[in-house]
C-alpha cells in the first residue's frame, strides 16, 4: 500500500486538492453567496485604505470610510447607467411604436397566431403577476443581504488582515501556506487580468457601436463591460435586444454588424485570457482555456477564478513535488 502511494503520490495529492477546490467551492457557492462581493470590494478598496492609512487616518475609520467611498461610487454609477437605459428605452418606444407593433402583427401573421389586440405596454403588464413579483422580491432581498453583508465582512477584513492571516497559519499546515504565500502573486495578477481583459473588451464595443452609428454608443459599451464578467450570457444581454431593434428597423446591415462585433469581441477575449493568463502563470494557453471553461460549467461565475487557481495548484503539485 505504502509503494501504491509513493507511486501514485502526485495523482493522489491532484485528486485531493481538485476534492477539496469542489468542496469549498460549492460551499461557497450555495451557502455563502457574500463571499464574491467581498473579494470584489476587498480589490477595490484596498488601494483607498492604504491611501488613507499613509494619510494618518485611523485604521478603522479609513475601512469604513474607503467602503462607503466606493459604495457611493457604485450608487452613482448605477443611477447614471440607470437613467440612461431608462432614456433609451423611452426614446424607442416613443419612436418607433407603431412600426414595433406592425412588425409583431406581421409576425403573427406569418406563424398563423392571432395578436390581434397585442400591444407592447399590456404585454409587458401581463406578464408581470404575484407569483413572478414574489420571487422577484426575495431574490433582490437575499441580494441585497449578501451584500451588505459583504461589506461588513470586508471591514474586518481589512482592519484585521494580519489577525485573520495569523489564525489560518494556525489552522493550516505551514507548507500549505508557504505555497499559498508564493503563489499569491500569482492569483492577484489574474484578477487584474480579468480586468483589464473587461476594458479591451468595452474598448472594442465603444469602437464597433460608434463604427455603426448606436445611439449612446458608450452607455452601452460600458454596461457590456460590466457585464462582461459574467460568463458567455454576459454581453448579449445588451446585443440581442439591439440586434432585434435593429432588424424591426431594417436596418439589416447594423444588425449584421453587430453579429461580427459581439463574435468579435468573444474571440478575442478568450484568446487573451488563454494567452496573458498562460504566460503570466507560465502555464500552457490550452491548460488555462480549459480550465476556465469547465470551471465556469461547473462553478458558474466562480469558475473563472476557481479554473485558474486550481491550475496553479495543480502545476504546483506536479513539478515541486517529490
Amino acid at each position: 500500500m505504502e509503494n501504491i502511494f509513493k507511486t501514485y503520490k502526485k495523482l493522489f495529492s491532484l485528486l485531493l486538492s481538485l476534492i477539496f477546490v469542489v468542496i469549498g467551492t460549492f460551499l461557497i457557492k450555495y451557502y455563502f453567496e457574500p463571499f464574491l462581493s467581498i473579494i470584489i470590494m476587498f480589490i477595490i478598496c484596498t488601494p483607498i485604505y492604504k491611501i488613507m492609512l499613509k494619510a494618518k487616518i485611523p485604521s478603522k475609520v479609513a475601512g469604513a470610510l474607503s467602503i462607503i467611498l466606493v459604495n457611493v461610487i457604485i450608487i452613482l454609477i448605477g443611477i447614471y447607467l440607470g437613467s440612461e437605459i431608462i432614456d433609451i428605452f423611452k426614446r424607442i418606444y416613443s419612436r418607433n411604436l407603431e412600426v414595433i407593433n406592425k412588425f409583431i402583427q406581421d409576425i403573427s401573421t406569418a406563424i398563423n397566431i392571432d395578436f390581434k389586440d397585442f400591444k407592447i405596454g399590456k404585454s409587458v403588464v401581463s406578464i408581470i403577476n404575484d407569483q413572478n413579483i414574489r420571487r422577484g422580491a426575495v431574490s433582490t432581498g437575499e441580494s441585497i443581504l449578501a451584500y451588505f453583508i459583504g461589506n461588513i465582512c470586508t471591514f474586518f477584513v481589512l482592519i484585521d488582515k494580519k489577525k485573520i492571516l495569523d489564525l489560518i497559519s494556525r489552522i493550516f499546515p505551514s507548507e500549505m501556506m508557504l505555497k499559498f504565500s508564493t503563489q499569491k502573486e500569482n492569483f492577484i495578477q489574474m484578477i487584474v487580468i480579468e480586468g483589464i481583459l473587461v476594458l479591451i473588451s468595452t474598448l472594442e464595443i465603444v469602437v464597433g457601436f460608434i463604427m455603426l452609428k448606436i445611439p449612446s454608443s458608450f452607455t452601452l459599451a460600458v454596461i457590456c463591460g460590466i457585464l462582461d464578467i459574467l460568463p458567455y450570457v454576459g454581453t448579449i444581454i445588451v446585443f440581442i435586444p439591439i440586434i432585434i431593434y435593429n432588424i424591426i428597423m431594417k436596418n439589416f446591415l447594423c444588425a449584421f454588424g453587430l453579429i461580427c462585433i459581439y463574435i468579435l469581441v468573444q474571440v478575442v477575449r478568450e484568446i487573451l485570457e488563454a494567452k496573458f493568463l498562460g504566460d503570466k502563470l507560465n502555464i500552457h494557453p490550452l491548460v488555462i482555456l480549459l480550465s476556465i471553461y469547465i470551471g465556469v460549467e461547473v462553478f458558474g461565475i466562480l469558475g473563472i477564478l476557481v479554473g485558474p487557481m486550481y491550475s496553479i495548484v495543480a502545476k504546483e503539485i506536479i513539478y515541486n513535488i517529490d
